[in-house]
């Protein structure tokens, strides 16, 4: 190959959604795919896109990617955002997402875990985003530490299992106790659905990418009692209020009629069809009648 030539690939940037240059980059940084650490790696480009679009970071912009692989999505996000730390559990993914990085000044790769993550620590201000392939085991424990972060990111769009992606995005009607947990904090979006084959290896199960807007919510000891409350009532989701409120309430039949006419709900209705400031009635209710009994 000419001088020139070999000099243009040099510069030219990987391609990343190519399974050929992952395997390369992976074999020189010693990676071991683990599908346990959810490493199924993005190479549908339409998909990456969407990400980024849904994302819409901005020359000023400061994005934490969690679970960077080896560096697909990182090297999308470098190209519009301001500054992008990248981290990964998984130190040879570290290692390739710096080589395949190392000409985007604005991008660091840590290794670290997003479980125990401080953004404020990385110096995250108000206003940062949020996003990644999350390993489909964790996404309910990392979901959750963005949205009660003491300081949220402004939005974050993620890719989760199609099925968790339902469940938090879910319309009136079709709430589970997670529904409660996300929406008590957060808007969620479904954007787009996702096939096996969008990923190298492909998972075993379908994917979606949704956006999440912290939205402030429901904060502080109220929305303790909500959880407190809705988690005993889904455990008995197809039974009705009436049913599950005396359940919850250790048995207390008077008490759980009391409690939701207070709350002006119907108790022939089940847990999945409440709202949002429904759950918030019900729960200042109990609250309210537990302090009279006493």
């Amino acid at each position: 190959m000419p001088e020139d030539a070999r000099a243009e690939r040099a510069r030219r940037p990987l391609d990343l959604t190519d399974p050929r240059t992952l395997t390369a980059v992976g074999r020189r940084v010693g990676l071991r795919r683990d599908t346990s650490l959810g490493q199924h790696f993005l190479i549908d480009r339409d998909v990456l896109e969407a990400i980024v679009d849904a994302l819409d970071p901005g020359p000023d912009s400061e994005v934490l990617e969690i679970g960077c692989g080896l560096g697909t999505l990182t090297g999308a996000l470098a190209v519009r955002a301001g500054r992008v730390v990248a981290i990964d559990v998984d130190p040879a993914c570290v290692a390739g997402t710096t080589i395949t990085q190392s000409a985007n000044a604005n991008v660091t790769v840590l290794e670290a875990d997003a479980r125990n993550l401080d953004p404020s620590a990385l110096g995250f201000t108000t206003g940062w985003l949020a996003t990644g392939n999350l390993p489909y085991q964790l996404t309910g424990l990392v979901l959750m530490r963005l949205v009660e972060a003491a300081q949220p990111p402004a939005r974050a769009v993620v890719l989760v299992q199609r099925e968790v992606a339902a469940r938090l995005a879910a319309g009136p009607g079709d709430w589970s106790l997670a529904t409660v947990a996300m929406r008590s904090l957060a808007d969620v979006e479904r954007v787009l659905d996702v096939p096996p084959s969008a990923f190298d290896p492909p998972p075993a199960v379908h994917s979606s990418i949704i956006r999440i807007v912290p939205t402030g919510g429901v904060h502080g000891a109220i929305r303790a009692s909500i959880l407190a409350l809705a988690k005993p009532l889904f455990q008995s989701r197809r039974k009705t209020l009436r049913n599950g409120m005396t359940r919850a309430l250790g048995g207390d039949l008077a008490g759980a009629g009391i409690a939701l006419t207070a709350a002006g709900i119907d108790p022939g209705r089940r847990p999945g069809t409440l709202r949002l400031d429904e759950w918030e009635l019900l729960a200042r209710a109990v609250a309210e009648m537990r302090l009279v009994t006493r």
